[in-house]
């Protein structure tokens, strides 16, 4: 009997140490959160794309005057950009997300209004929606740079490239619902109620993240000793004053970073990824509708198609990268996923621009858009890679670039599509996809700015 208890004691004490050392897995919901917030700041940078169709007749605006009304929110995003990145490295991205994401949930909801205010101010409507769409920009230009600095924060090296891989997925799956949703409210309610409800939506994320949230593992009451020491090994529960002090004093090491050789064919090479990107994100719909000439159900639809490549394939290209790190080195993976990535998305889109028949070409165009986004991963983890420490502030930067590579993607697209036809235009974005490869050749990802 004796022995009998005492094998169960030591079976019991047993399971309870299996149990004590289970890591949980509060990084992995953190980052569920972080795809619902990449998912809401999708919806409301491309609500305008599918709206916009029926704005432009509604109002009288051309199609040239509605490219002034995208770049005007690219303006916004891309003047933000580093400001907000600089901030997240010094408080921490809890606070900072949470003030991005209340600015732009309150420029989503505004969009309604412009008709209203324009009549009572004497502006014009086209004046009122270049400013509400810069506004939105403004608060949506922390949201990359701030993820990006909490999958700095909040995961280990190895899962890295995955983890950047969510955060793009999450923009995919938003980018994959928004045209569908947008088009049935716009079908049922009009178009003012589909930003009001798009502001909803992003006031209920911002409550999820900033009462769940943390700025590192160590202050979460949910985190346990297993999960830490595969994130950060060695550290402690509540150790955050040393992991967090170089938010107080020391500065953002700019200078090492603008001399850098990988910093600038990071950012050099993701302003052409931002070129062709926009590409797909602002134009896609109106390619359907005018090009291949879809109604607007069916363009909605077809719209959903290059997003959904993207929520499944960048996610791939970031596993991809560690794999392949795994067994070469950090800077081997990084480059032959953007190279698989960014040449593969070229054939694609060259090949679908001169297929004739629709049902091919979407298919072809919406895949490009995917492998654009297997390779894109890869870019935001380079950014930790080369900046652990301050990677908020060089996505900042990189995404700046990409910033002023979709202003000029949306204002050069809307151009060649009109005076030379829609052929020209989208080649010219494959031969620019082809550059944002090769550039993040030179991108060594295996040494930080801090050792260069």
């Amino acid at each position: 009997m004796n022995t009998s208890t005492s094998a169960t004691q030591k079976l019991d004490s047993a399971a309870g140490v299996m149990q004590a050392s289970k890591a949980s897995r509060v990084r992995w919901s953190l980052m569920g959160i972080v795809m619902a917030i990449m998912a809401v700041t999708a919806l409301n940078r491309l609500n305008l794309s599918i709206a916009g169709k029926v704005i432009e007749e509604q109002f009288s605006i051309n199609t040239i005057a509605m490219g002034t009304v995208f770049s005007a929110f690219l303006w916004g995003y891309g003047l933000f950009q580093i400001p907000w990145g600089y901030v997240c490295d010094r408080i921490g991205p809890r606070r900072t997300l949470t003030a991005a994401m209340l600015c732009f949930a309150v420029g989503a909801g505004a969009m309604g209004l412009v008709p209203r205010l324009a009549t009572m101010s004497g502006v014009s409507v086209l004046v009122g929606f270049r400013l509400v769409r810069f506004v939105t920009g403004v608060g949506e230009a922390a949201i990359s740079s701030n993820v990006t600095r909490v999958i700095a924060s909040w995961t280990s090296l190895r899962e890295r490239g995955f983890a950047s891989g969510l955060q793009v997925c999450g923009l995919g799956l938003g980018g994959t619902l928004t045209p569908i949703f947008i088009a049935w409210t716009m079908v049922h309610w009009g178009w003012r109620a589909s930003f009001e409800i798009c502001g909803v939506l992003a006031f209920l994320v911002v409550a999820l993240w900033h009462f769940y949230a943390t700025d590192w593992p160590e202050e979460h009451p949910d985190v346990n000793d297993a999960e830490l020491q595969i994130i950060h090994p060695g550290s402690r529960k509540g150790d955050v004053g040393a992991r967090s002090s170089h938010t107080g004093v020391p500065s953002v090491p700019w200078l090492k970073m603008l001399t850098s050789l990988s910093v600038w064919s990071l950012i050099l090479g993701y302003g052409l990824q931002g070129y062709t990107f926009y590409v797909y994100y602002n134009w896609f719909y109106f390619y359907a509708v005018k090009v291949r000439g879809l109604g607007i159900m069916q363009a909605a639809i077809w719209t959903s198609a290059p997003f959904l490549a993207m929520a499944l394939l960048s996610p791939v290209g970031g596993w991809f990268s560690d794999r392949v790190a795994r067994v070469t080195d950090r800077r081997k993976g990084r480059i032959a996923a953007v190279w698989v990535g960014m040449g593969t998305s070229a054939l694609l889109l060259y090949g679908g621009n001169h297929i004739s028949v629709t049902v091919i070409a979407l298919p072809m165009i919406a895949l490009a858009a995917g492998f654009n986004m297997f390779a894109a991963a890869n870019f935001w983890a380079a950014c930790i890679d080369l900046a652990p420490s301050y990677s908020a502030s060089l996505s900042a930067l990189m995404n700046t670039m990409g910033s002023l590579g979709g202003v000029i993607s949306s204002t050069v697209t809307a151009a060649l599509a009109v005076h030379r036809g829609w052929g020209p235009a989208l080649d010219v974005a494959v031969w620019i996809t082809l550059g944002s490869g090769l550039l993040f050749t030179l991108v060594n990802a295996n040494r930080s700015i801090q050792e260069q």
